[in-house]
């Protein structure tokens, strides 16, 4: 399927499994009278906006403005992880998020608590949500409902500081990495240090996410198969995030975790030097930081792992034993390792320890003469890895 764009419009529909809907990137005053006119279609009893109060309040507004003109509109606040009061979806109401990724992720619970029965609209707010949280069918509970439309406005990002817009670009670099080498130069390029993009490079990027996202979720809408790609470098991030006032921000923790997954496929045998040397230009490029904080010691991180990995904490698919972590690893760029039929292999507190290196400062390290993290390797199947090559003419020459 093909992307139509022009410099700050693109149309794109995602097909996800059985399911598919529409994603719109816009950008601009003119745009926003058409947000009310999509929305509307059919005409519902009323918008409930499920947002959080840290969210400027001139977004809010000019949301409230448009979709008012459409029907009744209300808000309704995140509180915690959820929203307490539902007793405005009336049958006919569509449930709109507005918001970063917490916000998607509470509004997607929500429809799924009434059953799917009530439409749900996603204007993410934050660089993440648009290319990553915004286009999944998976929460951090497990599934979700499909929305009946993602819209991107990028007028959003304006009021983001070039920190948190930085911290955005996770998904783009993993994408780059684990799925669509291809790429890799041409979004090296285009990336700064000081975060300070124009809207055109910034809707480039989110295309880029939207086809890796359609090339694996056609096939794999609950991200079990090929696509816990969009897992690269999230069990070190999680660990990270869990560490209370140290927490890195999500795209500082999704690069660490990167830099530990390149570092132990590299010690396993499986990715070459020349793969994490490509890891570390990338994330290097990008401006995040390349070492823990200060206050974090790799044992605290071991911990937060090991506590991840007990029984009842979350873990990729369930494929980590208890105290031993599961990591989706690279044999190669774009071409996760497979262990056991599982894009995750389990990874030995030894290993693990080693593969902290990366983000300590603490040497290079030496590879094994094992071609194993865990179990033995199996090859990665025909057509995975290519998938990402095929990026190349599916986004085209002029795009990231």
């Amino acid at each position: 399927m093909s992307v139509f764009a022009s410099p700050l419009a693109l149309d794109r529909y995602l097909v996800a499994g059985s399911v598919g809907f529409p994603v719109q990137v816009r950008h601009g005053d003119d745009s926003w009278s058409e947000l009310a006119r999509i929305a509307a279609e059919p005409a519902p009893d009323a918008f409930v906006i499920v947002t959080e109060r840290t969210l400027p309040r001139a977004h809010i507004a000019r949301v409230l403005h448009h979709l008012g003109t459409a029907a009744p509109t209300c808000v309704r606040w995140l509180t915690g992880q959820d929203v307490p009061d539902c007793a405005a979806l009336t049958p006919g109401s569509v449930i709109v998020a507005l918001g970063g990724t917490r916000v998607i992720d509470a509004a997607g619970r929500l429809a799924a608590r009434t059953g799917g029965r009530h439409r749900l609209v996603y204007l993410p707010t934050t660089l993440r949500a648009m290319s990553d949280s915004a286009l999944s069918l998976v929460g951090p509970t497990g599934p979700r409902p499909a929305p009946v439309l993602v819209r991107v406005q990028l007028d959003f990002l304006t009021m983001l500081s070039p920190a948190a817009l930085r911290s955005g670009l996770s998904a783009l670099v993993r994408n780059v990495l684990a799925v669509s080498p291809a790429f890799h130069d041409r979004v090296a390029g285009r990336l700064c240090r000081d975060a300070r993009y124009d809207p055109e490079t910034l809707a480039s990027f989110i295309a880029l996410s939207l086809e890796v996202r359609a090339t694996l979720m056609i096939y794999d809408p609950l991200e079990q198969g090929p696509a816990m790609a969009f897992h690269y470098g999230r069990t070190v991030a999680d660990a990270l995030r869990g560490l209370g006032a140290d927490a890195p921000r999500y795209g500082e923790a999704s690069a660490l975790g990167m830099l530990v997954a390149a570092r132990v496929a590299r010690l396993s045998g499986l990715l070459d030097e020349e793969g994490e040397r490509a890891h570390r230009d990338l994330v290097a490029r990008w401006g995040v930081p390349m070492e823990l904080p200060a206050t974090v010691t790799a044992d605290d991180v071991l911990v937060a792992l090991r506590r991840g990995a007990a029984p009842g904490m979350p873990s990729p698919r369930g494929t980590a034993a208890p105290g031993r972590p599961a990591l989706v690893l690279l044999d190669r760029l774009g071409e996760p390792h497979i262990e056991g039929g599982h894009l995750a292999a389990r990874v030995g507190e030894d290993l693990l320890r080693a593969g902290l290196d990366a983000i300590t400062g603490r040497g290079t390290g030496t590879p094994r003469d094992t071609g194993t993290a865990g179990a033995a390797t199996e090859a990665s199947p025909a057509g995975h890895g290519p998938a990402g090559r095929d990026l190349a003419a599916a986004v085209g020459p002029g795009r990231p």
